[in-house]
């Protein structure tokens, strides 16, 4: 297991493996906001590596997402 980053918040989330390109493209789209890295693609569960000053707009966007799919949020 690595160690976790000090440079950015982690929240890790599960969505329907289909819906994981979609949610990757979101935050491509929002430039430097949050990287998206698959953790388990079976279960659906991604990482949000986020920067600190970033968080309230990332939950902002985790929030909207929730309202067009299915995203629970796992830990942050």
């Amino acid at each position: 297991m690595q160690p976790p980053h000090t440079d950015s918040v982690q929240w890790i989330l599960e969505v329907e493996p289909k819906d994981i390109a979609y949610i990757v493209g979101i935050f491509e789209a929002y430039d430097g906001l949050a990287v998206v890295r698959t953790l388990d693609p079976r279960r659906g569960h991604i990482e949000l590596m986020i920067a600190p000053d970033f968080a309230g707009e990332v939950e902002g966007v985790v929030n909207a997402l929730s309202k067009e799919i299915p995203v629970q949020v796992l830990s942050r």
